[in-house]
């Protein structure tokens, strides 16, 4: 609990740190959005991982079947705290791009797919209502996120993109992994039971991974030419 709270801290006094570097470095107003959004971000999805700490040992608030349920608690935090990481991103495409309908269409129609085929293949009879729209559209909102990643990429040169834009995508890629592994082995996995705590390790790693590289997007986007 110490080495976590300490890389949360820690990972949070870096990015207020890159806000302050982006703010004094240029005077862009929407850099200073992209990074104030990255920020505010991460607070939202810290205060989202104090409730994933279950503190107060609750466990089959919302139903009998999945015992880790107080994760569903924790999208209040994290839906919104990527739906802003979400902004940042359309924000960064748009100073290299125009949006136009049909890449819009495009990309909704990808993000459907990708979440109900997701959710479709995890969800659990019996979970009950609650539990399946709240994953369902927090599903939604994280593969959102995870498949702007690939559009950061294909939209700043594809291969020849400048690696801090490579690494920053790869953050969001993991950050859609890391739900995904909470998702298929920590909610709804081995029956409803989790297999915990070994998949909190391994999707702590990945999610605190993530989270260090996608801070920077504010500061890779000034420098990006």
């Amino acid at each position: 609990m110490l080495l976590t709270v300490s890389s949360l801290c820690l990972l949070m006094f870096n990015s207020v740190a890159i806000t302050s570097w982006v703010f004094h470095q240029f005077k862009d107003k929407q850099l200073h959005f992209i990074a104030l959004l990255c920020s505010v971000a991460l607070m939202l999805c810290i205060v989202g991982d104090v409730i994933n700490f279950n503190l107060s040992q609750h466990y089959h608030r919302y139903a009998t079947l999945i015992k880790h349920d107080y994760l569903i608690d924790s999208i209040l935090l994290f839906a919104p705290g990527y739906s802003l990481l979400f902004l940042a991103c359309m924000l960064a495409y748009k100073r290299q791009q125009a949006i136009s309908r049909l890449k819009s269409t495009c990309f909704i129609v990808a993000v459907l797919v990708v979440s109900a085929t997701s959710l479709a293949s995890m969800y659990l009879d019996g979970a009950g209502i609650p539990i399946l729209a709240m994953t369902g559209f927090y599903s939604v909102v994280v593969t959102a996120v995870g498949l702007m990643g690939l559009v950061l990429v294909i939209t700043y040169g594809g291969f020849y993109a400048p690696k801090p834009i490579i690494w920053v995508s790869l953050g969001l890629l993991l950050a859609a992994l890391a739900d995904a592994i909470i998702g298929a082995f920590w909610i709804y996995g081995n029956q409803g039971q989790g297999f915990y705590p070994q998949v909190r390790y391994i999707n702590w790693f990945i999610y605190i991974s993530s989270q260090c590289l996608v801070i920077h997007l504010a500061k890779v986007v000034a420098l990006a030419k």
